[in-house]
């Protein structure tokens, strides 16, 4: 599987997947490109349908990760962007369920990343939290080792990687997409970011800058994305105060800033790059937030904390973000918002629509279609559209 395209000048295109998932367990997986600043268009070549919910667990480079369940059984598919492709991949060895996974597809090749908790560890906090004794966090546990199981497209068969790393004893089930940048696959994990370089295959462990020891209200967050932009790894995330955006600083940012401060690099990785309070947000935007609160009794008080950014476009500056029943771009510089695309969501439950950013690289034919409808138009999904077609039959 490859990106039938190689050498040149490389230019890469944005697009947003929003996969729609029905009561009936169907979904829509429906691509919009984003031909300008804050405007998006549906793509009717690479929008598809299923009749089972498939899960999207990453994307890099034209490449979809896939999950689905078929015969109590986990299968993973690979879809390709550009051939409109489908391959089936091995069933994995391990058969528990893993806690998150990841794609790399760089040049030719490409790594499946399957992460996990040592099976001995896993049983022994399942144990004590059955039990009168304290929680594994509470006794001040370090919980259990991260274990991988990984598939190379070079062997085509999974493999087992142990690591003496220490997961988090407590892993809250994120929807955060993993980011595969500077030939490392990054996750959000319990407070921390989990980066995996594929060629090396060593792991390393850093707290996230909104990171703490203990829990409170304050501590929560309620959408979290991680991006890259200008060759660095960016994560977002919004509070109660508002949506705060830090980058992750590399070797050549410690250099420059060790000249001039004295400081522990371990324990200063971010820096924020982007902070707007929803008091800010909303009274830039009131039309957008008064029609939210319309749309519904349920949201006549709806907090603005709700807020979930998804994806970043580094060419326009602008941030997309999920809001309840709309996909809104929302301009840094200008702080304004632009709502893009809306979407029925019954029985209150708006996230029945989830955000995937999708980055094409290279002068593929998915870049030089002509997207279907009006630039500038608010999509509306679910779209019913006869053109629709379920993806091409795996290989």
């Amino acid at each position: 599987m490859d990106r039938r395209s190689k050498g040149g000048a490389r230019s890469c295109s944005e697009s947003l997947l929003c996969h729609y998932l029905f009561r009936d367990g169907s979904a829509q997986y429906v691509f919009l490109d984003l031909v300008d600043e804050g405007s998006a268009v549906v793509n009717q070549s690479l929008t598809f349908c299923t009749d089972t919910n498939m899960h999207v667990c990453a994307s890099s480079n034209g490449l979809l990760l896939l999950s689905s369940v078929k015969d109590n059984l986990l299968c993973y598919n690979l879809f390709n962007l550009f051939s409109k492709q489908s391959v089936v991949l091995p069933q994995p060895q391990i058969t528990r369920l893993s806690i998150r996974t990841g794609l790399a597809f760089e040049g030719f090749r490409y790594q499946v990343v399957r992460i996990f908790i040592t099976e001995g560890e896993k049983r022994r906090i399942a144990e004590a939290s059955s039990s009168s004794a304290p929680p594994p966090s509470a006794a001040g546990s370090d919980g259990g080792f991260l274990e991988m199981e990984i598939l190379s497209s070079e062997t085509g068969i999974w493999r087992q990687h142990r690591t003496l790393i220490r997961l988090p004893p407590d892993l809250p089930k994120l929807s955060t997409t993993p980011l595969f940048s500077n030939g490392a696959i990054h996750w959000e994990l319990g407070g921390y970011l989990l980066v995996y370089n594929v060629n090396q295959g060593h792991c390393r462990l850093i707290e996230l800058p909104n990171f703490s020891q203990i829990w409170s209200l304050n501590s929560m967050t309620f959408g979290q994305c991680l991006w890259e932009s200008e060759g660095h790894v960016h994560y977002c995330y919004s509070d109660f105060e508002g949506i705060h955006a830090w980058v992750l600083l590399n070797e050549q940012d410690h250099d420059y800033y060790s000249t001039y401060y004295h400081y522990n690099r371990d324990k200063f990785q971010w820096k924020l790059a982007h902070t707007v309070s929803h008091q800010n947000l909303v009274s830039r935007n009131p039309e957008i937030f008064l029609r939210i609160r319309q749309s519904n009794i349920v949201f006549s008080q709806w907090p603005p904390f709700f807020i979930s950014s998804s994806a970043y476009i580094e060419n326009s500056q602008t941030m997309y973000l999920r809001l309840p029943g709309i996909i809104a771009s929302y301009n840094l510089r200008t702080q304004t918002l632009r709502e893009i695309c809306s979407f029925e969501f019954p029985d209150i439950n708006f996230f029945c629509c989830l955000l995937f950013p999708v980055v094409l690289q290279g002068d593929s034919q998915v870049r030089k279609r002509k997207p279907a409808g009006d630039v500038g138009n608010v999509v509306s999904l679910p779209i019913t559209v006869d053109a629709l077609q379920n993806p091409t039959e795996s290989k």
